[in-house]
């Protein structure tokens, strides 16, 4: 993805106007367009839903000016599909303009992309051109909206973006806020003891913030385990691994892929899948049976020899980030 570096212009405004040409547009055909709009949306509400654009460069100009009137995130949802189905010239263009969401506002417009960046652009498999993309174009001081809630970015991509983030301390709350994101995220990433070292160099001033980041850098998941599943169809695709019944017993859940599996000391295996979609009618299979523990329970697929189910169940066990545990222990 080949994007510009320089800030873009606060949307509507004479600069937005001009670069309309990039993308093959003019302001009065896009000016036109939101005024067919407006006329077509039906009651007194505006209402994104009730509209029937297409996925062009056009539509994705008028739902940017809409967005400015209106910020929602079903305005977005919208302008995602634009981006979706665009060229890499019109896919640009609008990350450009979440970029000048964030960057300009007003508050509410910049909200709206905030969480429109982390449901729908942070969890894409282009999650790391699109971040990337709207660091070079953003100042610094307006990256607020934006690393607060990378969590789901991967760690490779945002690694220098929270670093310099950690030498602003007006931007330290929403690298806090990042930090968590990234351990506590359903599909947060992050490497813990590169967050740890981070960690040390911010003022948290968020008390419950700082607990978990600090139990996130410090402390294992902890886990009850019931009982175990152990895969005999050799057509499973995931040989080597073993299925793992558990409760969270930590304060605050928490994934990080392929966290080591520790027991008195030992490793072993790997945990690579949280809830792991499995059907035990479809799949042969053998359980190493055990009491279940109480509270909700998580199907988790490790990565480790079969034979070592049996050792793990009905149990207390830690799992460890990648590294950390070894970072600790120096």
């Amino acid at each position: 993805m080949s994007e510009p570096t320089s800030p873009p212009p606060p949307i509507g405004t004479p600069g937005w106007d001009r670069e309309l040409a990039g993308i093959g547009l003019d302001r009065p055909q896009v000016d036109a367009g939101v005024d067919q709009a407006l006329e077509s949306a039906a009651g007194d509400q505006f209402d994104p839903h009730d509209l029937e654009l297409e996925t062009d460069a056009e539509s994705a100009a008028v739902w940017v000016l809409l967005h400015q009137r209106f910020p929602s995130y079903g305005i977005l949802v919208y302008l995602r599909m634009c981006w979706s189905d665009g060229d890499h010239v019109l896919q640009n263009w609008v990350v450009r303009q979440l970029a000048a969401m964030l960057t300009h506002g007003p508050g509410p417009v910049a909200e709206s992309a905030e969480y429109g960046l982390w449901v729908d652009y942070f969890e894409s498999p282009e999650v790391s051109q699109v971040f990337t993309a709207l660091a070079s174009q953003m100042p610094r001081s307006h990256w607020e909206c934006l690393i607060s809630g990378a969590g789901p970015v991967p760690w490779d991509a945002k690694r220098r973006v929270f670093r310099e983030a950690a030498e602003v301390p007006a931007l330290h709350p929403a690298l806090a806020r990042g930090l968590a994101g990234s351990f506590y995220d359903v599909y947060g990433q992050v490497d813990a003891v590169e967050a740890a070292a981070l960690l040390d160099r911010i003022t948290v001033a968020d008390e419950d913030l700082r607990e978990a980041l600090a139990e996130a850098t410090t402390q294992p998941l902890r886990l009850r385990t019931g009982s175990a599943v152990i895969v005999d169809d050799p057509g499973w695709t995931h040989q080597g691994s073993f299925l793992l019944r558990a409760v969270v017993r930590s304060p605050r859940a928490r994934w990080v892929w392929r966290s080591e599996l520790v027991a008195d000391g030992r490793v072993y295996g790997r945990l690579v899948h949280w809830d792991f979609p499995f059907d035990a009618a479809q799949i042969a299979h053998r359980t190493v049976a055990a009491p279940e523990p109480e509270g909700r329970i998580v199907l988790f697929r490790v990565e480790g020899d079969p034979e070592h189910a049996e050792s793990l169940v009905n149990r207390d066990i830690e799992a460890w980030p990648p590294g950390l545990r070894e970072h600790l222990a120096r």
